[in-house]
């Protein structure tokens, strides 16, 4: 038997005159209801329970249609044939599981008594308390050993603290406990054995790590900025001068005699200056011709070519001097361990500058004795001796590091830090491997015993399933609850003719909403196995079962109930909560559809409960499901179309129109700012300050909504109506709002109602 539609609902309750719509669907195995608070859901489900409960609805006229059958609502007591329905609603649960004696209802799986069963029942109690014995000793002993273990791990973890700690914030050794210390032991235990030795540093090693770790921030050194002089071209330019001759009138003996003609050439000079026709040297007179001829040997080549000696020899001269030109940073700013390899490399440097230095002195050398002999061609080969390029790179090589470490000066302390904990810890492994063996031993053993008891309990649950009715649905209730909720604490345990629910082990006071939620569901949920009710057959009707829950628990009560529920003859859920809604919608848009274009011989459908206003009366129906809110994942979307329709409307709209819109509204507004301005979610006011956005219209639009809307539920009307007929207008205010904020959005939502 099905249910395929509600004729009526006329005054009753939150339904004034409703009709099943000639173009409405009927209702099929799956159906799905969403709607607000306030829109008639518990209305609509204390109806299914009515029919379950085969109570008369003497309020108003209602009428179903039952397999064909039209049924009244005040038939319900006395009609025949009336289809097995199960309702999971408010009423339900006071009723059945949170009743006012505190007993819960048992339910009923087919089973028998047996005495000998019983017997061995008592007799496994026996064994169990034996083994219960063992397990509290190897209990205690296991605490013991877990004890020495953390013993030795928390004074492990101190020593290595002492040793790596600092001021700062910033080194993660400040924080160091038993716990990090465990982490490292494991992480070296999983690196082979030859790996794991060469973590335990040497004496020498270590100490060189502790002084990593002490060190001091440098400043950065500036990189040595020098180049050799180019000696092959100095050697070239000294060659060209050697095979270079003066040409002149040659007097031959001071040709051949460098020493006498340089003392010539001076004599003539002196002469010529005090213009002398004596020898100053001997008071002779001089032959007649004799200043001349000197004058030719010694002409203006001559002279050209001794200075084009000179200056060449400057040229060196220069080289010779920029060799001392460089400046080496001062040692003392480098970090201690590399002051050994700066010294190596400076002395190599030195080496080199020295060594081109004796090689520039020898060409000064050779141009020295050139001047001598200006008039002889000199021809002589050298072995250019070139800087080595590698000893300024080598030496740089060291600056180059230190400035590294400067630059991850942090990454050099944390790398020494970590060799020093790594060293600790390897060293401790053998001793830490014991304890924790020993612990791995002792909780097998512990685990062994428990297990001996539990399967113990096993036994006798099993025998005693077949000797109590309800024993079995408790059991599983208890698991599912344990799997709900994820503790073990709340159970079911059977009182007499029912259940009664339990906090460890004793009668549960003080639940929580979402504890109360969750058992009074996955009763429900158990129930429809009860041997009184054929779910194949039977009709399941659930309101909001989600009601206090978070997003994982309603995750949880969705998995909880598409399994239970899947093979219902038939099935209605209703919901005021979206994200439910959108589980359930999805999982039955994967239902199969083998007639997915013949809408009547579809399996699902979707419908919504909606709401109007009339003077001070409210008035639910019922209604296809609009298409944003089946097509989108979102309710963003459906809110917007409401919005964005209703302050576009021509129509003059009343109070019978607009009383949902305010309410309507403030979820958009909230949806939207949501998303704009998430570090400040659930301050409005504080949210719009952020928006830049016309002053006057944000505070008629905040003023708007705290006056008429309610909270996120429709309620009855305690203000002025009359105050509604600005609706229009405010709405209108809220979209330019929107649009200000990103007109691209708003553009994107707008294509998708217009």
């Amino acid at each position: 038997m099905a249910i395929e539609r509600i004729s009526k609902i006329k005054n009753h309750r939150i339904f004034r005159g409703f009709v099943w719509p000639q173009d409405l669907p009927d209702f099929k195995e799956k159906n799905l209801f969403y709607g607000w608070n306030g829109t008639g859901k518990s209305t609509l489900s204390n109806l299914f329970r009515s029919i379950e409960k085969k109570t008369s609805v003497s309020e108003g006229d209602v009428e179903f249609v039952i397999s064909g059958n039209k049924v009244d609502g005040t038939a319900f007591a006395t009609a025949q044939g009336l289809p097995h329905v199960r309702v999971f609603n408010k009423d339900f649960i006071i009723d059945n599981v949170f009743t006012s004696n505190g007993a819960v209802p048992p339910i009923f799986f087919l089973g028998e008594e047996n005495i000998e069963k019983q017997n061995q029942v008592e007799k496994l109690k026996d064994d169990i308390d034996q083994a219960e014995k063992e397990r509290h000793d190897k209990e205690e002993e296991m605490r013991q050993s877990k004890t020495a273990l953390d013993d030795f791990k928390i004074e492990q973890a101190k020593s290595i603290k002492y040793l790596l700690s600092s001021s700062g914030g910033n080194n993660p050794y400040n924080n160091y406990d038993k716990r990090s210390y465990q982490v490292k032991c494991d992480e070296l235990l999983k690196l082979p054995d030859a790996e794991q030795k060469t973590k335990a540093l040497n004496q020498s090693d270590l100490d060189a790590q502790k002084n990593k770790k002490e060190l001091t921030l440098l400043d950065k050194v500036q990189i040595l900025k020098f180049s050799y002089p180019d000696t092959k071209q100095l050697t070239d330019q000294v060659v060209a001068l050697l095979r270079k001759t003066v040409v002149s009138r040659v007097i031959e003996n001071l040709k051949n005699d460098s020493e006498l003609s340089g003392w010539v050439k001076t004599g003539l000079s002196k002469h010529k200056k005090e213009h002398s026709n004596d020898c100053l040297f001997c008071g002779q007179s001089l032959p007649d011709g004799r200043i001349k001829k000197l004058e030719s040997h010694f002409n203006d080549k001559y002279d050209e070519f001794i200075d084009e000696i000179e200056n060449q020899s400057t040229v060196i001269k220069s080289a010779i001097e920029s060799l001392k030109s460089y400046t080496l940073p001062n040692r003392l700013g480098l970090y201690g361990h590399l002051k050994i390899d700066f010294d190596a490399r400076h002395q190599d440097f030195s080496k080199e500058i020295a060594r081109i230095k004796g090689y520039l002195e020898s060409l000064l050398d050779v141009l020295k004795d050139k001047a001598q002999k200006p008039f002889q061609l000199i021809e002589r080969s050298f072995e250019v001796v070139t800087g080595n390029v590698s000893a300024i790179s080598d030496l740089n090589a060291v600056i180059s590091k230190h400035n590294q470490e400067t630059d991850g000066f942090q990454t050099v302390i944390s790398a020494a830090r970590t060799a020093i904990e790594e060293s600790i810890v390897a060293q401790s492994l053998t001793e830490y491997r014991q304890k924790k063996n020993k612990v791995d031993v002792v909780e097998t053993a512990f685990k062994a015993a428990s297990y001996k008891v539990t399967t113990l309990k096993n036994e006798v649950r099993v025998i005693e399933k077949d000797i109590e009715e309800h024993r079995r649905p408790a059991d599983e209730l208890n698991t599912d609850i344990c799997s709900y909720l994820g503790r073990d604490e709340l159970t079911f345990e059977i009182q007499g003719s029912g259940y009664q629910i339990n906090r460890n082990g004793t009668p549960a006071k003080n639940l929580s909403e979402g504890e109360r939620t969750a058992i009074a569901f996955l009763y429900f949920l158990k129930s429809l196995g009860d041997k009184s009710f054929s779910l194949k057959n039977g009709i399941v009707v659930i309101d909001d079962p989600v009601s206090s829950l978070d997003s994982n628990a309603l995750f949880c009560a969705f998995g909880f109930m598409k399994d239970r529920t899947k093979d219902a003859g038939q099935l209605f859920i209703l919901t005021h909560s979206h994200s439910f809604f959108r589980q359930v919608k999805n999982w039955f848009n994967h239902l199969p559809k083998p007639n997915k274009k013949d809408v009547d011989k579809q399996t699902v459908r979707f419908y919504m409960l909606t709401n109007n206003v009339t003077g001070a009366n409210r008035s639910s129906s019922i209604s296809t499901l609009d298409d944003l809110l089946r097509t989108y994942e979102s309710e963003y979307h459906y809110l917007f179309s409401l919005v964005y329709k209703a302050a576009n409307s021509e129509e003059e709209a009343g109070l019978q129109q607009n009383y949902h819109l305010p309410n309507i509204a403030r979820r958009l507004l909230e949806s939207f700012l949501a998303f704009r301005q998430p570090s400040h979610s659930g301050k409005l006011h504080t949210q719009l300050d952020l928006i830049d956005f016309d002053v006057a219209k944000k505070t008629r639009i905040l003023r708007f909504l705290h006056t008429h809307s309610h909270a996120g539920q429709i309620s009855d009307p305690e203000h002025d109506p009359s105050i509604l007929i600005e609706t229009k207008q405010v709405l209108n205010d809220l979209l330019c709002l929107i649009q200000k904020d990103d007109d691209r959005h708003f553009d994107e939502m707008k294509k998708l109602v217009v």
